[in-house]
C-alpha cells in the first residue's frame, strides 16, 4: 500500500504538535521516521493508522482517503503481550477473542517465521526472554497479513544481539511477505540497516528526509546533532 500525506495539521486544543507534514510512504518499501521524544513522530503514525483524526490536509491510502482498519497492523515499542494468555493465543489474538480454535498451524508457521521454537508454544510471557517477547509481538502483528505494518521503537529494551535479530527478521518479513513498513525509532543503526527511506522531524516539522543507507551523510545540522546524541 503506498501512502501519501499532504500538508498535515494536527493539534490537541491549541497545542500544534505536527505543523505541516507531507511525505510519501513508498508501497513495500521501509520508511523510517526518526526524531526525539515528543517530537510528534507517534502522533504522527497514529494518525496515519487512523487512531487520532487531523485538522488540516489530506492523507491518501493506494489514492483513496478511506481504508479498512484490518489493512494496519502494529508492533508495540514493548510488545504488549498479555501476561494472561499463552504465546499461541497471544499470536492469535483476534481469532482467540472470537472463540475460533483452529489457529494452531498457522501460529506454528509464524513462530517459524520469526525465530519462535514451537517449545514456548503453551508458556506464558513471563516464561520467556525479552527478545522472545518481541518476536511473539512480530507474529502477532503479522497474524492477520496486513499491507502496511507499523514499528514502534522495535529494538527498544534489547541487547545489541538481540536488536540485530530482530532488524534482520523486519528486513525478511518486509521482503517476504511484500509489506509497506512505517518504524518510528531512535536507533540510527537499526533505521540504515532495515530502512529504505527515512524523514526527520523536529517539532511537528520535517527537518530532512532521504535514502537510510545515506543518514550519516546528512548536511541537516539539526539532524547531524540528533544523529550525535543517538547510541551509534
Amino acid at each position: 500500500m503506498k501512502i501519501e500525506i499532504k500538508n498535515l495539521k494536527k493539534k490537541f486544543d491549541e497545542n500544534i504538535i505536527l505543523k505541516d507534514i507531507s511525505m510519501t510512504i513508498e508501497k513495500n518499501k521501509s520508511t523510517v521516521i526518526l526524531g526525539q521524544s515528543g517530537c510528534g513522530k507517534s502522533v504522527l503514525i497514529k494518525t496515519i493508522y487512523k487512531l487520532f483524526s487531523f485538522d488540516n490536509g489530506s492523507i491518501l491510502y493506494d489514492g483513496k482517503s478511506d481504508v479498512e482498519i484490518d489493512n494496519f497492523s502494529m508492533l508495540f515499542q514493548y510488545g504488549a503481550l498479555f501476561d494472561s494468555l499463552k504465546i499461541c493465543e497471544n499470536i492469535a489474538f483476534t481469532d482467540f477473542i472470537n472463540n475460533k480454535t483452529n489457529f494452531d498451524r498457522k501460529v506454528l508457521s509464524l513462530m517459524n517465521d520469526v525465530g519462535l521454537d514451537k517449545s514456548v508454544f503453551n508458556r506464558y510471557p513471563s516464561e520467556i526472554s525479552g527478545g522472545m517477547k518481541k518476536r511473539a509481538a512480530l507474529a502477532r502483528a503479522l497474524y492477520k497479513n496486513p499491507k502496511v505494518i507499523f514499528l514502534d521503537e522495535p529494538t527498544t529494551g534489547l541487547d545489541p544481539v538481540n536488536s540485530d535479530k530482530i532488524n534482520e527478521l523486519i528486513i525478511n518479513v518486509i521482503t517476504k511477505r511484500k509489506i509497506t513498513a512505517v518504524s518510528i525509532t531512535h536507533d540510527i543503526k537499526s533505521a540504515i540497516k532495515t530502512g529504505d527511506n527515512y524523514y526527520f522531524i523536529d517539532a511537528g516539522v520535517i527537518q530532512d528526509k532521504g535514502y537510510c543507507k545515506n543518514i550519516l551523510k546528512t548536511k541537516n545540522k539539526i539532524f547531524k546533532s540528533f544523529i550525535n546524541g543517538a547510541k551509534y
